[in-house]
């Protein structure tokens, strides 16, 4: 039978959002002083900014992934950590949801500390709602033995063989460069 990874290597290229933020924010909150506070905010931001865009282009990734996968013939998905594990909601999505979350509270610290706007791009956090969704009709993968077994949501368009073909041309780049960037020109491919 035919094998597929369950995360075809991106993984190795991304970092827990919660605990790189926790960090940031700790090492502000050392500061009593508001300039100095201020200051730590300014030259952790951009960093703050890439560990955003990482996480969320590591959600499209998982996506275009999925996509791929059910397309192909059928076969086992092998390196599902999560295979047979009691299926809890909120732990399956506990980083994707911390992630949605902090988007929401970002505008006010850039604004406090930087009297700047941010704005979360809508067409990011829709397909983070739409990855939300698809975790939870797989029930967090602790089902999924088999790609045919892959449920997407509706929200999930199956694009024609030749996007499916550069799709998996650009997974295997990005998994090979850590160039999670590369993903981004994909998502108009499977999102309607």
């Amino acid at each position: 039978m035919i094998q597929y990874l369950f995360d075809p290597g991106y993984g190795k290229h991304i970092s827990s959002l919660i605990f790189s933020l926790e960090d940031i924010y700790a090492n502000i909150n050392k500061f009593k002083n508001f300039k100095q506070k201020k200051f730590q905010f300014n030259r952790y931001y951009p960093l703050i900014l890439r560990l955003l865009e990482r996480n969320t282009q590591f959600y499209l990734g998982c996506l275009l992934w999925a996509v791929f996968l059910k397309t192909e013939p059928e076969g086992e998905i092998i390196g599902n950590y999560c295979f047979g594990k009691e299926y809890d909601e909120k732990n399956s999505i506990i980083e994707l949801v911390f992630l949605m979350e902090y988007v929401k509270r970002l505008p006010k610290d850039t604004q406090y500390y930087l009297n700047m706007d941010f704005q979360y791009p809508d067409e990011f956090y829709q397909m983070l709602e739409i990855y939300k969704k698809f975790t939870q009709l797989n029930k967090g993968f602790t089902e999924l033995k088999n790609n045919k077994e892959i449920i997407l949501p509706d929200e999930i368009i199956i694009p024609t063989q030749k996007k499916l073909t550069k799709i998996k041309r650009t997974i295997d780049e990005v998994v090979q460069s850590g160039n999670l960037d590369l993903l981004e020109e994909l998502r108009g491919y499977i999102i309607k």
